[in-house]
């Protein structure tokens, strides 16, 4: 596998590395990260570990606030779309996209499909979503996994997704936002659960 940098400038007035690892795949999994959960931590980092032991190029973004270390408004969501869209036009067009997003994540990861018209064939892992990434998950397919208690997603958001042809969707009971329980070894023994969601989400996926 080759690993590469892609370097491009941003709005932040600093140059974002997009890590762009590929081995010769017709299917590229693109990592959105969070607000503040960037790709190096345990979901997104074993998410794309996944992703390269099912063949998968990989494409990991970075938000020019991150590149920064500056703080993000939510007003300013529309240019980290747009640097994304950006990188992903910077890499070669592939057969298959796999989005896994975590987060704020899941809204730049659904509106970036749309709105390069790549819906029909993206797979979406979404991790964690938002109550604003819910019409984004109505029009993709693939798979959600979310905390029964993320107070970011909760009340009537989980029953908006329920029974939808194309997603599926998976509840960690008492996790929180970031897919965690109570001890470090339940923690632990989530996560297992969660990168066997993982590894169904790619043969799915793959052999659709």
């Amino acid at each position: 596998m080759s690993v590469s940098s892609i370097m491009m400038s941003s709005h932040w007035g600093r140059e974002v590395r997009h890590k762009y690892a590929a081995q010769g795949s017709k299917a590229l999994a693109v990592i959105f990260p969070g607000q503040n959960y960037s790709a190096e931590r345990s979901l997104l980092d074993y998410a794309g570990k996944v992703a390269a032991e099912h063949g998968c190029d990989l494409l990991i973004l970075e938000y020019g606030y991150q590149s920064a270390r500056a703080g993000f408004k939510r007003e300013e969501l529309d240019i980290v779309v747009e640097e994304c869209k950006a990188a992903l036009g910077a890499v070669a067009e592939y057969e298959q996209l796999l989005f896994i997003s975590k987060s704020m994540g899941t809204v730049i990861a659904g509106r970036v499909a749309a709105e390069l018209g790549l819906q029909q064939k993206t797979a979406h892992l979404y991790l964690t979503p938002l109550a604003e990434t819910v019409p984004w998950i109505r029009k993709s397919r693939g798979s959600v996994i979310y905390g029964g208690s993320d107070p970011m997603f909760s009340g009537q958001h989980p029953a908006e997704i329920s029974g939808l042809p194309n997603i599926r969707v998976y509840r960690i009971d008492d996790a929180n936002h970031a897919l965690e329980v109570g001890s470090v070894n339940e923690s632990l023994a989530v996560l297992l659960v969660i990168i066997n969601f993982y590894h169904e989400f790619f043969r799915d996926a793959l052999e659709a």
